[in-house]
């Protein structure tokens, strides 16, 4: 079977092949304001969708409000892990202002579609999320796309004003590199993908 000639390069291709994650610690103002969410949103939409359910939410955490999710982080801890010290929990009361602004990634779950399991529901959603990433970092923003505990704890779910049902995905801190942003080596490609032909 004879193969497709290699296209040409775009800028598309190039800023998907030069991003990376900046550091929380390394984001300072400014943050993209609402124009720019638009666009970064817009961009996490166009996600694939099984079934059109549209499960994509971003909720933006800025100025004091990082104050309160740092509190309710800590909250949070103590709940899961009531030996807790005093120092981790200062710990993770700061981590929201390690950065301008915090983005909850999160996946609106529908539980009425059997044909839509929610991991694809979850896997739309964060589909969506990477899209997001993609278009911070085009837009010459820095984002950093991180994990935690707190993410299954149904209280920061309903602080957060998520549903019970809905699953959390992580949380996107974002802002203005303070220097040139790390592009890190990427492993060779070849290692993670193959053909497949039947025995």
């Amino acid at each position: 079977m004879p193969e497709a000639p290699l296209p040409p390069t775009s800028p598309l291709l190039e800023g998907l092949l030069g991003r990376a994650s900046v550091p929380p610690r390394q984001l300072r103002d400014p943050a993209p304001g609402p124009e720019a969410m638009d666009r970064a949103v817009a961009a996490a939409l166009r996600a694939p969708d099984h079934g059109g359910l549209r499960p994509w939410r971003f909720v933006c955490i800025r100025g004091e409000a990082r104050v309160a999710l740092g509190r309710i982080l800590a909250e949070s801890l103590v709940a899961r892990e009531p030996e807790t010290p005093p120092a981790r929990l200062e710990i993770e009361r700061d981590k929201p202002l390690r950065a301008p602004l915090v983005i909850a990634a999160g996946a609106a779950i529908r539980h009425d579609r059997p044909g839509v399991p929610a991991w694809e529901q979850e896997a739309a959603a964060a589909a969506g999320t990477m899209n997001l990433l993609n278009a911070l970092d085009a837009m010459g923003f820095g984002a950093c796309w991180l994990s935690s505990g707190a993410l299954r704890d149904p209280a920061v779910k309903r602080h957060l004003g998520f549903a019970e049902t809905d699953a959390l995905l992580g949380w996107i801190y974002v802002g203005t590199p303070e220097a040139d942003r790390p592009r890190p080596a990427r492993p060779e490609p070849g290692r993670y993908w193959r053909d497949w032909s039947p025995d």
